[in-house]
Order: structure tokens, then sequence, then C-alpha cells
């Protein structure tokens, strides 16, 4: 079967990378090629392992194979033209190497004028022009400094030979790793059988409580479809001289409350056991969703869906219809417009909540289904859900805060967080194609507005009742 660039004459000029030592992703337009191509050729010959995604069948989804490449690279390089810069392909790749704190080489074919949001983020990353001289040697430089320092990627875990047996783990492989795991998740459809002869004991019997006929989980019972908080324990000692709930003004990102550090026990699905994690450090949490006016300040376009049946100011709306790594940009522009400010405190950052970190902050200490208690009825005083929102967005911090001061962690759009429970739970970094939003949305019945709600989607997915909001934290040492 021919390529794209064979049935178009154009030939690949080298097999992408395969071995097992560091390498550059490379990210392009399609209708770059001529010159794309003849640049990595050039690269090539010169030494450099590169590995682009030649042979790979563009899909509407996030191509695992891609994500596992980013994800393995010791650089990432892309030609920035016009047509690059308009390509959803590789405005997802770059969103996904910056996700993945990915040095990024970025070469530009043409001049080229970026979005405000991208330029923002690439400003800090070293740039070369194809009309250079040197432009080569620059790029080689940068290659082969992180050809010297590899990085490790082990895609599978060793079999050390031991019968370890976690429930959790066995069950997200199975439900969050597959679009199929997801519909059954959904039971919209069931998932293509596997041979029974392929799996383990263990996993024979899961699957086949995933075929048996659910009945309605009971949180006192151990086979919970999602995990759920069973204590909440706050850190009552003050923080670096905050309490809890404490307003910091951002002169970039409006107002944050403090949330201290602590501890949440999680129930394991399909488990009769309990994990703790433990919130170590503290940390400030924006009491509002990002609204349109912030997002446009700081992205330079406002992605939102237009609703004509809203009247007045969309700037104090909720910005909605992001992806996971429209998302994450934002956050890594953000920061760096404060940084420039000279505003941003030293060592901090603005990024996503964890899962954990979001639903410790929804709660601040509570363990009912709301934060406010058990009745449902009393909702309407706290968020926009299907009962009173007239199916339409409203404008940020109408309802009640929670006992930290957050506004709409309940309705109106549902918010991205970054690590899901697994990730937490298991201390496993490894994430798939899908992320988990939280909180509910203007559409959905109360029952989906609860503090332990949460949807999955791909991290390429865009919908009206889709946003988020930030968190400012210390960065990681």
């Amino acid at each position: 079967m021919q390529s794209s660039s064979q049935a178009l004459g154009i030939s690949p000029p080298f097999d992408a990378y395969s071995g097992e030592g560091p390498y550059t992703f490379v990210s392009y337009a399609h209708a770059d090629k001529v010159m794309v191509f003849n640049a990595m050729r050039k690269l090539n010959e010169r030494g450099a392992n590169i590995w682009y995604d030649e042979g790979i069948k563009p899909a509407g989804e996030w191509v695992e194979e891609i994500a596992h490449a980013i994800k393995a690279s010791s650089l990432f390089l892309v030609f920035i033209s016009p047509r690059s810069v308009d390509s959803r392909y590789v405005k997802s790749e770059v969103g996904y190497a910056l996700s993945e704190n990915k040095e990024i080489l970025t070469v530009y074919v043409e001049e080229t004028t970026l979005p405000a949001g991208l330029a923002l983020c690439l400003q800090q990353f070293q740039s070369v022009f194809l009309q250079d001289a040197n432009w080569k040697d620059k790029a080689l430089e940068a290659i082969f400094e992180k050809m010297d320092a590899p990085v490790s990627f082990q895609s599978e875990l060793v079999d050390n030979g031991e019968e370890v047996v976690d429930h959790g783990k066995i069950l997200w492989d199975f439900w969050e790793k597959s679009r199929e795991r997801q519909l059954l998740r959904s039971n919209t459809s069931k998932p293509e059988a596997i041979p029974r002869s392929k799996l383990s004991g263990r996993k024979q019997v899961l699957i086949k409580k995933m075929q048996e006929p659910e009945a309605q989980p009971s949180k006192s019972a151990g086979s919970t479809r999602h995990p759920f908080a069973v204590k909440v324990e706050v850190n009552l000692e003050k923080e670096s001289s905050h309490s809890a709930g404490d307003l910091y003004k951002d002169a970039s990102a409006g107002d944050f409350s403090w949330i201290p550090g602590g501890e949440i026990s999680l129930k394991v699905p399909y488990s009769d056991e309990s994990k703790t994690v433990r919130v170590k450090n503290g940390f400030w949490m924006a009491r509002f969703l990002v609204t349109q006016g912030l997002y446009n300040k700081v992205m330079g376009s406002n992605p939102s869906y237009y609703d004509s049946s809203i009247s007045g100011d969309f700037n104090n709306l909720p910005v909605n219809n992001v992806s996971w790594l429209d998302a994450v940009s934002f956050c890594k522009a953000l920061t760096i417009l404060s940084k420039g400010e000279g505003k941003l405190p030293e060592n901090y950052e603005f990024r996503l909540p964890t899962e954990v970190e979001w639903e410790y902050a929804c709660r601040a200490g509570t363990l009912s289904d709301y934060y406010f208690g058990a009745q449902a009825d009393k909702l309407q005083d706290h968020g926009w859900f299907r009962g009173n929102s007239q199916k339409r967005l409203h404008p940020v911090g109408l309802k009640k805060p929670n006992p930290w001061g957050l506004f709409d962690v309940y309705g109106n759009v549902r918010e991205w967080v970054g690590n899901s429970f697994v990730n937490t739970l298991l201390n496993d970094s490894e994430q798939d194609e899908f992320r988990i939003s939280r909180g509910g949305a203007y559409m959905k019945p109360a029952s989906e507005c609860e503090s332990a709600s949460r949807s999955t989607n791909s991290l390429n997915h865009r919908f009206r009742n889709l946003g988020f909001r930030p968190v400012l934290a210390k960065v990681p040492t």
C-alpha cells in the first residue's frame, strides 16, 4: 500500500528511527513535505536519530503511536509555517510535547506569525530559520546535546516472577486504555471479545464481572465503578502562615484560594481496598473557572461555543470547547506571561490540578455527596445544572462558594484535571490518550454533579460544557 507521500511522488527520505537510543521527534505539516523531508535528510546524514510519522494514517482522534513516540523522545522538533500553525495535528503534537515538558526546537520554514498563546509557549525555546546558512549546525547542536542525555522510557512493566495482584491496576488497564472499554463503561456497546485463553485467571474473573448486568453500586459495598473518598483529613496547622481559603490575588490570573495540605482516602474500584493519598504541599487554586475574557487575553483567541440565546458580555462566561491539551497550553502560557511581567512567585507555576487535588479541594474536608451535605435539592444554590441552567452557560461566581472559597465546582462546565486517580493511587506516571474532567456541567443532572462525579474523554476532545481552572503551585523538585 502506498503512503500519502508516495502517492504524491514524494519519497520518504529514510525510515523513522526504531532503535532504543535517544531520538528527535519531528512534527510538521504534510503540505510542507518537500522542504521538511529535504531538511530531515540533511540532519539524518549528519548522525541525528529522527522519528517522524510517515506511513501512519491520520485519524480523527489522538494516535497512540504518536503519543508514545513524543513521550519517549529526547527532543521535540517542529517545523513552523502558516500550514503547520493551522494544522490540528501539529497543534496537538506541540500541546502534548508541552504537557510532557519536552525541550522544543522550532525550525521556521518561512516567516510565520504565531498565535499569541503558542508564541508565549515557544519563546522560551531555541529557534532556527531554514534561510540561515548555519541552520543545520544550530539544529544539530541542540539534537546532539539531547542525545548525550537520553530519556529512559519503559512501556511495559517487567514481570519479576512474583504474583502481585493489584485490582485497581487490572481494572484501569481494561477500562481506561481503549475506546471499547470506555464504551463499555457507559453501557452503550460491548467490546470485542478477548479470547479467555489469553487471560490470566484473575483477569477472566474481572472480565466476567464487567460483562454481567451491573447493579447500582452501593458506597458501602466493595464493587464501586469509580474511586470515591472514604476519609478526608485536612492539616489544620498553618502552612507558610496561610489558612484554608485565604485569598491570593494574581495580577494576571485573578483570585486564588489557599488549599492546605492533608490526606484523602479513596476506595479502589472492584476491591475492598482503600488507598490514602497525601496532598503533601498546600497550593493555590483559582476561585473561578477560567473565563473567556482571560483565555482570550492569554491565548489571543476564544474557542468557546457561541450560544445565540445568551446576551450581554461573554468575557465573564467560562471558557469552553477547549481540549485537555488547550488547557495545558494555557497554563504554560500563563506561567510564561506572569513570569515575564515579574508577577509570578519564585519557583511557582500555573498548571492543572491533579484529580486528587481537585476532589480534595472541592470537598474542603467533607465526605457527603456534596460539600454542603447530601440534599440534592440544595444544589440550585451552589451550581448550574440541568435543573436550573436553562441549558446554557452562566457567568462565573454567581452561586455560593464551597467552604474554601471555590465557585462553580458543581455544574456550569466540567473541569479538566491533570493526572487521574489511577496515576496517583498506583504511583504511575504513564497515561494513555484519555483524560478526566470533574464537577458536572450545566447539561448534567444533579446526580452527575457530586464531588465524586467524573467523566472521561480523549485529550483532544472539545465540547461546549468542558472548561478548566488552574492552580498555582510550587514547581516539583
